[in-house]
């Protein structure tokens, strides 16, 4: 959420310019996020359904789905809403899920409060104080990621963001049981309060054809790019 292509390039924490050249990589700006407008706050769901949306554009009857945080709530609601389309998922830091969720949305809700009492430039800055988004050890190891990456939305489109965020959370836990045989990546990173390794651990639980890798210092961030790519082309194969 409050990222985009730009932002993603900028980071370059994924190395795409790596990525298996006898696959094809789609990669877009979801609602509301870079060059892709806004409209209607959009919940996790209605970003699945847009996934499966430009599949269809593009041709892809099967594929491999995946995002960070946001988007990776994304591509779970796309595999569960089409879960024969979807072979494999890349779920890169889980955000807050079920339960947790509750305590999340409730932020999110503050936020919006917030923007209508003291308007919007204060909503605004709010949004902006909360930083990277890294968690500390991350930060002192690698400064330069903190540094800002790209414009963030305008007010009123992170308004909508955040109240398409405060309604969103995946199906019950009993829904997944549709992805019983879909391989997944799962990465999560320690010490990130929004993006709690309780979710990759439960959703690595919920999942049993998914591996889980949690990463806790920089080296282990490096090899992130890697797990990746080798997971992607060993589900690629599997077609």
């Amino acid at each position: 959420m409050l990222s985009s292509m730009e932002a993603e390039d900028a980071l370059d924490l994924l190395q795409w310019r790596h990525f298996p050249a006898s696959l094809r990589l789609v990669r877009y700006d979801a609602r509301g996020h870079g060059g892709s407008p806004a409209g209607a706050p959009p919940t996790w769901r209605d970003l699945g359904q847009d996934m499966l949306a430009l599949a269809d554009a593009l041709g892809e009857e099967r594929f491999i789905a995946g995002g960070w945080s946001m988007g990776g709530a994304g591509a779970l609601h796309a595999a569960l809403q089409q879960p024969a389309r979807i072979h494999g998922l890349v779920l890169l830091l889980p955000p807050t899920l079920w339960e947790a969720r509750v305590a999340q949305a409730a932020l999110y809700r503050r936020a919006i409060a917030l923007a209508h009492t003291a308007g919007m430039a204060r909503f605004a800055s709010l949004v902006a104080s909360q930083g990277a988004g890294l968690p500390p050890w991350l930060r002192a190891a690698a400064p330069h990621l903190a540094a800002p990456r790209a414009p963030a939305p305008d007010p009123a489109a992170m308004l909508a963001l955040y109240q398409g965020a405060a309604w969103s959370d995946l199906p019950p836990r009993a829904a997944l049981a549709a992805l019983s045989a879909t391989p997944a990546l799962i990465i999560g990173w320690s010490g990130d309060a929004t993006h709690p390794l309780a979710s990759a651990q439960e959703l690595h639980r919920l999942l049993p054809a998914s591996s889980l890798f949690i990463a806790h210092d920089y080296q282990d961030v490096l090899s992130i790019p890697m797990r990746v790519r080798d997971f992607v082309e060993a589900s690629a194969a599997r077609r």
